[in-house]
């Protein structure tokens, strides 16, 4: 097998890692989504219930008694948490999944911009291989 082809079959791996990559970080962004609406739909829950389960560890939980439930604390990172009105969390978590869905709908276009750039590889991979391979057999003889 000449180099050209070995090296196009190595470019052919790499690209086929980068799909993977990508689509690794298609369903992070995905899980990200989920936890973000499901934070929403806890936070609207507190209008119509202030009892809550409080998870304890190891699967374990107690019921608890919400105090403020217009108010909420949340994280914004490297241990610094910031207390916030309800309202505004949730429509901070609303632009947020709404940022994820536009970089999950990138995702997705680079990932179906490669998978084509991979099919049209492999088919000339093949075409070259099969050129290659015609080269290299001895003419079938023609003796009586």
């Amino acid at each position: 097998m000449n180099e050209e082809i070995q090296k196009q079959f190595y470019e052919l791996e790499l690209y086929n890692q980068q799909v993977k990559k990508l689509q690794d970080e298609l369903g992070k962004i995905e899980i990200m989504k989920m936890e973000l609406m499901k934070s929403i739909e806890s936070m609207n829950g507190l209008k119509e219930s202030k009892e809550i389960l409080v998870p304890l560890g190891g699967g374990a939980f107690v019921k608890a008694e919400v105090i403020d439930s217009e108010n909420i604390i949340v994280g914004t990172g490297g241990d610094v948490f910031l207390e916030k009105n309800i309202a505004d969390v949730i429509e901070d978590f609303k632009k947020s999944s709404e940022e994820l869905t536009n970089a999950e709908t990138m995702l997705k276009e680079q990932i179906d911009k490669t998978i084509k750039f991979i099919n049209k590889m492999q088919q000339d991979l093949e075409k070259k291989v099969r050129l290659m391979e015609s080269q290299q057999q001895p003419p079938a003889s023609t003796s009586q």
